[in-house]
């Protein structure tokens, strides 16, 4: 039975549970298709802002905000923890750089749908903050981004330089925090089974089985 399972994340750019659970997805999809080759995924990525108010044109270091935040221990304990964390998961966590706000990220994010290009980018904007320390406010590092999966540069950087979908991309990011969603990365499967955090691939394969058991129950309406 060939099938298409459709999976909706909510994330932010700068979260590293982010990052490491959408490493965590692509195994499980790959552990999943291995034994389900006729079941593909469409995966469609929407906003969150862990730090809405925080300036665009006036980037803070990332050590710094992590300090005021969670105090000057647990900033310290937390680096080596979270590289620990990513390692197995092939991702080099580095907490040089700096932080910025990431609504134009998720902008070029909603942009780039229309092109199939969702996931490759946030792979990219993730490696760009995470693990090469540049500032994912910065159009021109986006467009880049954009340019390095197949995408117009140029196109990008005009779209992030006007307003276009500032508004609803920001109504988008202020509704998915208050709709029942205190924190990110969130999961929904087949717009039934809705789950939260940067879980291990067995959790992911066991709700791709509960929603094809569904389809496969469901009577065709052809």
């Amino acid at each position: 039975m060939a099938a298409k399972l459709k999976i909706d994340i909510i994330s932010d750019t700068i979260c590293p549970w982010c990052f490491i659970g959408k490493r965590r997805l692509e195994k499980a999809i790959e552990q999943f298709q291995s034994t389900n080759p006729n079941v593909s995924f469409d995966i469609e990525w929407h906003p969150f802002q862990l730090s809405p108010t925080m300036s665009k044109n006036n980037p803070k270091s990332k050590m710094e905000h992590y300090r005021r935040k969670f105090g000057e221990q647990r900033a310290a304990e937390m680096v080596p923890y979270m590289q620990s964390v990513g390692a197995p998961e092939g991702i080099k966590f580095s907490y040089g750089g700096v932080m910025a706000n990431t609504l134009d990220s998720h902008r070029l994010i909603y942009w780039s749908k229309q092109f199939g290009k969702q996931s490759e980018l946030v792979e990219e904007l993730f490696k760009d903050y995470f693990e090469r320390e540049r500032n994912i406010g910065d159009n021109h590092v986006l467009a880049a981004a954009a340019g390095r999966v197949g995408l117009d540069s140029e196109q990008a950087l005009n779209y992030l330089d006007s307003d276009a979908d500032v508004d609803l991309v920001r109504a988008t990011a202020e509704r998915n925090k208050t709709e029942s969603i205190s924190g990110v990365p969130n999961y929904t499967i087949q717009h039934r089974f809705g789950f939260p955090g940067a879980q291990e691939p067995g959790t992911f394969t066991h709700f791709f089985e509960k929603a094809l058991r569904e389809l496969k129950e469901t009577p065709s309406t052809l």
